[in-house]
């Protein structure tokens, strides 16, 4: 197949990545592309294209994502077994610019595809959609988020009312656009509540925002531009990867080991490259729930100031961590100014709770509130004053404790579940420290997207875990497996369904190779 000869529509409504991908697949249900075929190295595809590495890079992670290619490092990216991939859809991604007003078709966008998030939403829906048993019947292993039945809506409600009355005796001044910053009280409070994670902030030093996802989208609007170099774990937190990439980035993905992320990788990737920014979630990494060891967030710092990249420390859910004593901030290592701690409460109270918070250096700081103040001038006042008057309190302490007893509960009732149900596939996984899930690597040989859908058959939703590596061609075979919002009898039996799925399709593929040796002997 001459590649060249593809056709993009580069004026049309579907994304240029969409269409190479479905271009790519419909060359395989047709046969033009077969198992093994390599396919061009992205910047030799881009060129003959005329589009950039970026839109081929997107695509090849798409058509890894949908188990249709795989890319092998050091040696390209290969079309993969027609058992290993999922039916090729014959359906457009979006309508075709003949089927759209014409005043759209001249509409330029410059937003790219968030890939991860609406591949992660794509495949919840293939998953649920193949099941055909009673709903209730369906086990999801994929959200990543707390716990309903442990919502303090009530206590929430309460908090509101506490705050409008309170804000009744404020300034008018304060119910105009409010400070830059935020709440002044909200972030008094802030300033005392992080001292538990080892670190001191000045109230002054506290920006609140509209969750960690604004927080993360204002620093790469702030301090990244195209081209520009970033480091970020393999894997890591997939919106945090399609924000960074609406920038233009490249990455330099550092992989993990026990310990959290190799310091001497980054040392080596630091030195070569000077990248801007490193991307870290320290504790509760996600989605292996891997903690950084003490020594290393000391080597991280060391290593922001002397090769003078910013360091954005993401801290979701800290108060999760089931040891004893959970590992000072990243933040507390740092003596110059080099990192930006970014929290959120979505996991502490509820998702809908749409309060963070970035804590970072006056300078950077004041950058960043310039910014925000170009998008929403400042967070909500009454939401942030009730998020204050819900979490400064000993009923929001008991709360925590409650919450990370359940979690560590069900943490423990799925590591043992799968001890013994996958024990002799071959499998092994993360052991979660903190937060929501864990990193399951699957045997050699089995494809993650033939297990989500084979397992998705059986009622159980899985999350290849391709979705989470910056690279996804370069991805290893791994599953992200949630056990936050499932109590430990469907967690048990999620693990059964799991190991059943994982030994038949081990059993068909040793039948096949066994055919495939008799064939070869005759």
């Amino acid at each position: 197949m001459d590649f060249s000869d593809l056709v993009l529509d580069k004026g049309g409504v579907t994304p240029l990545y969409r269409q190479l991908t479905e271009q790519i697949k419909a060359a395989v249900a047709q046969g033009k592309l077969t198992e093994g075929t390599r396919l061009p190295a992205i910047r030799n595809l881009a060129r003959a294209l005329g589009v950039s590495p970026i839109t081929v890079t997107q695509a090849y992670e798409a058509l890894a994502t949908e188990g249709i290619a795989n890319g092998q490092v050091g040696r390209g990216t290969f079309i993969l077994p027609r058992s290993h991939q999922t039916p090729v859809t014959t359906e457009p991604a979006s309508k075709p610019s003949s089927e759209v007003a014409g005043w759209q078709n001249e509409i330029t966008h410059y937003l790219k595809q968030p890939t991860r998030l609406a591949e992660i939403s794509r495949l919840m829906q293939n998953a649920q959609a193949r099941w055909n048993g009673e709903p209730e019947d369906f086990i999801s292993l994929t959200s990543g988020s707390p716990t309903p039945e442990l919502f303090p809506i009530a206590r929430f409600h309460q908090a509101l009312a506490q705050a409008g009355q309170s804000l009744q005796h404020e300034s008018e001044l304060l119910f105009q656009y409010g400070p830059p910053l935020g709440d002044p009280t909200t972030r008094n409070w802030l300033a005392t509540y992080l001292h538990r994670f080892g670190f001191k902030a000045d109230p002054d030093e506290i920006l609140l925002t509209t969750g960690s996802q604004q927080a993360l989208d204002l620093i790469a609007r702030v301090f990244l531009g195209p081209g520009e170099s970033i480091l970020v774990e393999s894997p890591t937190y997939p919106a945090a990867l399609d924000i960074f990439e609406q920038r233009g980035i490249h990455w330099l993905p550092i992989p993990l080991d026990r310990e959290g992320l190799q310091v001497e990788q980054l040392a080596r990737l630091a030195e070569r490259y000077h990248p801007k920014l490193l991307y870290t979630i320290p504790t509760a990494q996600s989605p292996t729930g891997q903690t950084l060891s003490p020594e290393r967030r000391r080597r991280v710092a060391e290593l922001s100031r002397r090769y003078n990249f910013l360091v954005v420390e993401d801290d979701t859910c800290n108060e999760f961590y089931y040891g004893s004593d959970s590992p000072a901030a990243l933040k507390s290592y740092d003596s110059d100014g080099h990192i930006l701690y970014i929290k959120s409460f979505s996991k502490l109270i509820f998702p809908t709770v749409r309060i963070g918070c970035i804590v970072a250096s006056p300078f950077l700081l004041e950058k960043l509130a310039e910014a925000k103040q170009i998008f929403d001038r400042s967070t909500s006042l009454p939401l942030a004053r009730a998020v204050f008057k819900h979490t400064s309190t000993t009923a929001f302490e008991r709360e925590i404790k409650i919450m990370s007893t359940t979690y560590r509960t069900r943490r423990d009732a799925f590591l043992a579940a799968l001890e013994e149900e996958l024990t002799g596939t071959g499998c092994s996984w993360t052991y979660p420290e903190a937060g929501f899930s864990l990193l399951l690597t699957l045997p050699s040989g089995l494809n993650p997207a033939e297990v989500h859908q084979a397992a998705a058959g059986r009622g159980l939703g899985i999350m290849p875990g391709a979705v989470f590596y910056p690279i996804a061609t370069e991805a290893p075979a791994s599953l992200r497996l949630v056990f936050s919002d499932n109590p430990p009898p469907r967690l048990e039996e999620a693990a059964r369904r799991l190991g059943q799925v994982l030994r038949e399709l081990l059993r068909k593929r040793s039948l096949g190779r066994a055919a495939s040796n008799f064939v070869a002997a005759v």
